[in-house]
């Protein structure tokens, strides 16, 4: 019985050893991400809900040089969103997210709203990209006029 005992307590021990050492790994993977970016929406709604495309540009973290297309759907009685976002780096290596938000009404024509976005892949070095991060924007609806900053965490 002792040398079962001291073989279970064995295996026991390097199979700790290895789910550590790759759950080190893949949080050592993780890296920040941010960025800021500046953008113009637009859109129609048919009520409640309002379809937009954002269109904008900014700098990131793993990106440099963005461009980004975001298309939107937003509830305009509760004002959360869904929607699907692609970022494309100044190589063409493409950062594709879906994405929920909130917005709060804190001006007359002025919104804060709060994205969470979640990596979903990519090209180029994106391909097998995962992770998320959370914008944080205003706009304003008069001209669709947007800007804001970004943190989270990839994994690329």
């Amino acid at each position: 019985m002792k040398i079962r005992h001291s073989l279970f307590v064995g295996l026991v021990a390097a199979v700790s050893v290895l789910l550590a050492s790759v759950a080190v790994s893949a949080v050592a993977a993780e890296t920040p991400f941010k960025g800021t970016v500046s953008a113009v929406e637009t859109g129609q709604t048919v009520f409640p809900i309002r379809t937009i495309t954002r269109e904008g540009t900014g700098t990131a973290t793993y990106l440099g040089r963005y461009t980004e297309h975001v298309t939107a759907q937003i509830n305009v009685l509760t004002m959360s969103s869904t929607g699907a976002a692609t970022f494309t780096a100044a190589n063409g290596d493409t950062l594709s997210a879906s994405v929920v938000g909130q917005a709060t009404r804190i001006g007359p024509t002025t919104l804060s709203i709060v994205e969470v976005y979640t990596i979903t892949g990519g090209t180029g070095r994106f391909a097998d990209a995962t992770g998320s991060f959370t914008l944080e924007s205003t706009v304003d609806q008069t001209t669709g006029a947007s800007s804001g900053t970004f943190s989270g965490a990839i994994d690329h």
